[in-house]
């Protein structure tokens, strides 16, 4: 049994490096902001390389399970002693009271059955790694807060973005009901893409049985700040789902089977013109069934050549620019596409190829690089598949169409010629006893490298290819 007082300690020594950190950069005036990440994360680092072997996953464990309610008084009782303005301790107590609530999602699997319990592969190696265990930003919301006109209270974070904050919540009124996910925007200027993702998912959700995308069960935009109420996925994303194979890649026919359930949902969408435009781990979800669902179209597109497209008018091309800036993550978008060309299915499909190829050696921060086909050969990745992916992150031009395509391949992989083998050396012919052997050539004769014609002596050009002959040549 792992002591509470444990996670505890470790905090306070999290909270007191990191205070060491922070306070030098954080000067009255300035704004916490992601300047926090990297500084946080080494003093984490610190606090948790004084553990050694199976104490590190105790400490880990025990972290993850430390009551928000301790966090707070830990972290609250530690800022007030820095000597920094009001305003200053207040967000770092957020910040650093989340800790414990980032820890548990970092060490989330699918298959935990909701214990924490740390693995060997899930164990930070160096401060860059330990980044994925403290928040992004300091939230803005606490554990136990209730929703404003609403029957909702929040339980823990589940993940921030760039404008996003999303928390697992349950119905006040109704405790018997699931939990819920609860999607915050806020920045008021990206509203737009709030009620652009509820115009997208109300239209799959009209069309598609609800195994293929996470549902949208209610929306808020006029709160303060505005938000979607989707349901909750209790197998977390396919990131989480990876940490269940202990550091290893899972078998290719799982990972066949999963890119065939995300391959459905998105071909869906491009039958009805939709576009995802930002496909990667953390957005495709596993529910407690292990099915594979498609969230967040904050960001998708109607294809300006689709019928829907034409009638709403709302095409890639016809957005602002600016708040579409940086929509695609780069490890998954095709570098050879124009920054602000028109979504396209192909998108989608060459992210589909990225995601497959990281599942496939066992890590999401793996780039697709020039040697992905050695890595995936070395691994006895199935041939046909290789193809698969190769057809997905190819040229746009001998990429496949839409996720229609690529999900009737991962039906049915393409056949992959074999080379033929060389052929078998031919036996050296038996000279019969009393023949003479032929005389061995002349090696002062010599030979034209490219046409085979014997050269004349002294000669630098074969008189025959007009080939120059060099130096020392036979």
């Amino acid at each position: 049994m792992i002591s509470d007082l444990l996670g505890e300690e470790f905090l306070q020594d999290i909270v007191t490096a990191s205070l060491k950190e922070v306070v030098g950069i954080v000067v009255p005036g300035s704004h916490i902001a992601l300047a926090l990440v990297p500084h946080v994360s080494r003093a984490f680092f610190m606090a948790y390389d004084r553990y050694k072997g199976a104490e590190r996953q105790e400490a880990m464990d025990s972290l993850a399970r430390v009551p928000f309610s301790r966090s707070y008084d830990i972290a609250a009782r530690s800022v007030a002693a820095s000597g920094l303005d009001e305003d200053q301790q207040a967000e770092l107590v957020k910040y650093l009271s989340a800790i414990p609530m980032t820890s548990r999602q970092a060490l989330r699997r699918s298959n935990d059955g909701g214990h924490v319990t740390t693995l060997l592969s899930q164990l930070p190696r160096n401060p860059e790694q330990m980044a994925r265990f403290v928040p992004l930003r300091p939230p803005r919301f606490r554990p136990g807060d209730k929703v404003a006109g609403h029957d909702l209270r929040l339980d823990t974070l589940l993940g921030q973005g760039g404008f996003a904050e999303v928390w697992k919540a349950h119905n006040i009124e109704r405790p018997g009901e699931p939990p819920l996910a609860l999607k915050f925007c806020l920045d008021a200027d990206l509203l737009v893409s709030l009620k652009r993702e509820t115009g997208l998912v109300d239209r799959l959700q009209r069309i598609s049985p609800e195994k293929d995308f996470v549902q949208l069960r209610q929306n808020a935009l006029s709160a303060e700040p505005p938000f979607l109420v989707y349901e909750y996925m209790a197998g977390g994303n396919l990131a989480n789902w990876l940490e269940g194979f202990e550091g290893k890649p899972p078998p290719p026919k799982e990972v066949v089977s999963v890119l065939k359930m995300a391959a459905r949902a998105v071909a869906v969408a491009h039958e009805h013109g939709i576009v995802h435009r930002d496909l990667k781990p953390a957005n495709l979800m596993v529910d407690d069934a292990g099915r594979v669902k498609v969230a967040d179209f904050g960001i998708g597109a109607l294809m300006a050549d689709s019928e829907a497209g034409q009638q709403a008018g709302q095409s890639v091309g016809s957005m602002n620019p600016t708040l579409l800036h940086g929509a695609y993550t780069p490890v998954y978008t095709d570098p050879l596409r124009e920054r602000f060309a028109p979504a396209t299915p192909q998108d989608d499909v060459y992210a589909l190829g990225v995601v497959g190829y990281q599942l496939l050696v066992g890590n999401v921060a793996w780039p697709m690089d020039g040697g992905w086909r050695r890595h995936l050969e070395a691994r006895d990745v199935p041939a046909p598949l290789i193809e698969v992916l190769d057809s997905c992150v190819a040229p746009a031009d001998q990429r496949y169409v839409d996720a229609g395509a690529l999900l009737a391949a991962l039906e049915d992989p393409p056949a992959v010629k074999k080379p033929k083998p060389a052929p078998e050396p031919e036996p050296a012919p038996v000279r019969p006893r009393g023949s003479r052997r032929p005389p061995r050539p002349d090696p002062a004769v010599k030979f034209c490298h490219r046409c085979g014609s014997r050269l004349q002596p002294g000669n630098r050009f074969c008189t025959n290819c007009g080939y120059r002959v060099p130096e020392g040549g036979t």
